[in-house]
């Protein structure tokens, strides 16, 4: 994923500023120049975040109609960016929850969690595999929603520290430290599961 440079983004959020000025005195059409600005990029979180286009196509409606109603609170001391990129994943998890499910790429996902030098697969390399995809959706249900998101935006989208930090409003540090955390959880929750299984098997063979 190509990221803007930081220089562009600053005039991207001075733009923005214009906009949200006119819109707040009455200018309503600022507003669709305000969302052609960060139009893709929103789209880009949200499909990455619930997989479906059709959904997304919803879920973005949803965020731009809080973003009119909400930018009287926006703080202009801010970027912009940041606070739309909070409210776009906020908006997300407020959807998954409802729907009750998180969709994952699970051969991306493995391979960042369960990092290990390139070898031959053995036996029981593969029934880790296995047992990682089949049991991905229950992991994952065992993080925290912003665990969760953070998980998604760095597996799968690919973001960097500083995008996801502003995305969650967190430092990039500490973005650093839970997503260490969630890998450790989740490496340890599957080696839990897998030993359980290998007790079974060997118990019911």
């Amino acid at each position: 994923m190509e990221e803007q440079s930081r220089e562009d983004l600053y005039a991207l959020n001075r733009k923005a500023l214009e906009y949200i000025l006119k819109f707040l005195k009455g200018d309503a059409d600022s507003f669709p120049l305000l969302v052609e600005l960060f139009d893709q990029r929103v789209q880009r979180i949200v499909l990455k975040m619930v997989y479906s286009y059709h959904d997304s196509q919803d879920v973005c409606n949803d965020i731009w109609l809080k973003v009119a109603q909400n930018l009287n609170k926006f703080d202009q001391s801010y970027p912009f960016h940041s606070w739309l990129y909070r409210l776009s994943s906020n908006t997300c998890i407020d959807f998954l929850r409802k729907k009750k499910e998180i969709t994952m790429k699970d051969d991306q996902l493995y391979h960042q969690v369960n990092k290990q030098q390139k070898s031959v697969e053995t036996p029981e390399t593969l029934f880790m595999k296995k047992e990682f995809y089949s049991h991905i959706q229950e992991l994952l249900y065992h993080l925290e929603e912003v665990d969760r998101l953070i998980v998604t935006l760095r597996f799968v989208d690919e973001l960097s520290y500083e995008e996801i930090g502003a995305i969650v409003g967190m430092s990039k540090n500490t973005v650093g430290t839970r997503l260490f955390r969630s890998r450790k959880f989740l490496k340890e929750l599957l080696s839990h599961k897998s030993i359980e299984r290998s007790v079974y098997n060997a118990t019911s063979g």
